[in-house]
């Protein structure tokens, strides 16, 4: 039998003639859970489970919560419990939308240029040995020597260059084709389908401007971190750490440019192109014949896709699961907004600018 004893402040049990006597003020009164039993801690370390103890709380109001009270009275009302999951949902949004970014910015800047380059590689290397994405370049090399020597020339007029790699690749006449984008660490990969679809070097210069503006914003990194952190924040919510340890290859691979990274890389080309006396012109003239040449290739998709499907008798779904470097490489949106910049820009080769 349990009693309490509201004068004397405290809780009495008779236990097979046995009396044990507790003060109020030593126990421990767990948070209400829903409609389940309440737990009360001893001081002797005993635990008592009551459906209702009203008596006892009304005897030691001082030891309730308010904060618990309040949360047991909104887990009970389901338009409460509606509006607290609606505000965690929104508050995680927003965490992930501005605090991330943050978060990886600031990673960023503490990491050993060392390490983000070792990860570039790492990238560099998973792309050359899947089927498919890349083969050796077949560029003549007297034009990639002439483009080599364009860049460097860029540089030289430039004053905050960034370090960086070139890379030439064979990019197919499929998936990647025409192409050019920033890795981890300062590593820039050029397919010879861009400088065949380039009218001179000029143009294959302003698109590697373009990702020089990336390497020295550091965005390759600063994405591929937002991925990764966004990933273990997930894990920590859901507590399934193993698929994003499973994930981190694929982080670094979906690297997908915000619309102010690529604002950031537009402008570091049209100030470099300035600077180095390089008609801005050039940069829209080789975007719009990229544009172009995706538009068609989609449209050549639509053309065969019936007959595709008339010849075919496997009852095999189509994946529509996006291609992780495809998504890399298609990241760069509006580009009719783009090239706007680039087609009012005046070429002043007396000007002094300063990137």
């Amino acid at each position: 039998m349990v009693r309490v004893a509201e004068h004397a402040k405290q809780i009495i049990f008779d236990v097979d003639g046995e009396t044990l006597t507790f003060n109020l003020a030593d126990l421990e009164v767990q948070a209400k859970l829903g409609s389940a039993k309440r737990l009360i801690d001893l001081p002797n370390g005993g635990m008592l489970e009551a459906a209702d103890i009203g008596e006892l709380e009304a005897a030691m109001p001082s030891k309730i919560s308010t904060f618990w009270r309040g949360l047991h009275y909104l887990e009970n009302h389901l338009g409460w419990v509606f509006v607290a999951m609606l505000l965690t949902v929104f508050a995680g949004w927003m965490f992930l939308q501005f605090g991330v970014p943050k978060m990886a910015e600031y990673v960023a800047d503490i990491t050993p240029p060392s390490m983000e380059t070792k990860i570039g590689e790492q990238v560099l290397a998973g792309l050359d040995s899947q089927v498919g994405y890349f083969s050796p370049s077949k560029a003549e090399p007297k034009r990639r020597a002439s483009v080599i020597a364009e860049l460097n020339q860029l540089c030289t007029t430039l004053k905050t260059c960034p370090q960086y790699r070139l890379e030439f690749r064979d990019g197919g006449e499929g998936d990647i084709g025409a192409n050019a984008f920033a890795l981890p660490g300062g590593i820039v990969v050029m397919t010879d389908q861009l400088i065949t679809l380039s009218k001179n070097d000029t143009e294959v210069v302003a698109v590697l401007a373009h990702e020089l503006g990336h390497v020295n914003q550091r965005h390759a990194f600063r994405q591929s971190l937002q991925g990764v952190l966004a990933g273990l924040i997930l894990a920590a919510i859901t507590g399934d750490v193993s698929s994003v340890a499973s994930g981190l290859p694929a982080a670094l691979m979906q690297m997908k440019y915000s619309r102010a990274h690529e604002t950031e890389a537009d402008m570091f080309a049209l100030n470099a192109m300035q600077t180095a006396c390089l008609p801005p012109k050039a940069f829209a003239d080789i975007l719009q014949r990229l544009q172009n040449q995706a538009l068609s290739d989609e449209g050549d998709d639509k053309t065969t896709k019936p007959q595709a499907e008339n010849n075919t008798k496997s009852n095999k779904p189509k994946s529509t699961k996006p291609d992780p470097v495809l998504e890399m490489l298609a990241s760069h949106p509006d580009t009719q907004v783009r090239i706007q910049p680039f087609l009012a820009a005046k070429q002043d080769c007396n000007q002094a600018s300063k990137i």
